[in-house]
């Protein structure tokens, strides 16, 4: 079995990622937010993720900043969380249970593999940017809302054809991997956490894609943890 989790709003607190480096510059969500609308507006990027990391990288051109992988990854060992989600995959992890972990992000690969999870995580595919003697230069890969599909078939490939994947998401950017999932026989799983998120899964479920709708809570005796259990037992059953 495999799983495959969004990074931010699924295994963390936020919808957006929490950089360090552009909260050093001066940047908050709202006025980072502002900043990315302008650069659409001005048709200066073609979608939403180039006008992001357009922005990100004049954000930093502006303030003095390298685009180092130190700089870029600045804070990553100490990103927050949702409850239980290092204990969860601790639990969890594949030498123990057979099953393999997935992370696939529209957010920075290389931040995340500074992560304290990444060491429970079979790969991590996400933004990743060319290198020039150890600087950050042009986006190498831009992983879209569309691409995540992609990814998922890669991942599908190197696991001999495997169709017992479960998808972790929290938004409407998750659609296209709920609805890919949906149609190989996997199953979805959509993690809430206000009225807003709520609102989004009523949306996406319109057409009964998504199989459970939990909180954002993965301690060892919450219902994410729970459930992902009883998979793991019923794919042992059926093994037999």
């Amino acid at each position: 079995m495999i799983i495959i989790y969004d990074f931010d709003g699924t295994l963390t607190p936020y919808s957006l990622p929490q950089y360090e480096i552009l909260k050093k510059c001066g940047y908050d969500d709202e006025t980072l937010m502002r900043r990315i609308e302008k650069e659409i507006n001005n048709k200066n990027a073609k979608g939403l993720y180039e006008a992001y990391y357009k922005c990100y990288r004049d954000i930093l051109l502006e303030n003095d900043i390298v685009m180092t992988r130190q700089n870029v990854c600045l804070g990553a060992n100490r990103v927050q969380l949702n409850n239980g989600v290092a204990d969860y995959f601790r639990n969890f992890q594949s030498s123990k249970t057979g099953v393999k972990h997935y992370i696939v992000t529209s957010g920075l690969k290389d931040y995340i593999d500074e992560t304290s999870i990444r060491e429970f995580v079979n790969d991590v595919y996400g933004v990743t940017f060319k290198q020039e003697n150890g600087i950050y230069v042009n986006i190498d890969i831009l992983l879209t809302d569309e691409k995540k599909v992609e990814i998922i078939q890669k991942v599908q490939n190197e696991n001999n054809g495997i169709n017992e994947i479960i998808y972790f998401g929290d938004g409407l950017t998750d659609i296209y991997a709920f609805e890919y999932v949906h149609s190989i026989g996997g199953k979805n799983v959509f993690i809430t956490s206000n009225k807003k998120s709520m609102a989004n899964y009523q949306k996406l479920n319109v057409n009964g894609i998504i199989d459970e709708c939990f909180e954002a809570d993965y301690g060892l005796d919450s219902k994410i943890s729970r459930y992902i259990q009883r998979q793991i037992v019923a794919e042992k059953d059926i093994s037999r």
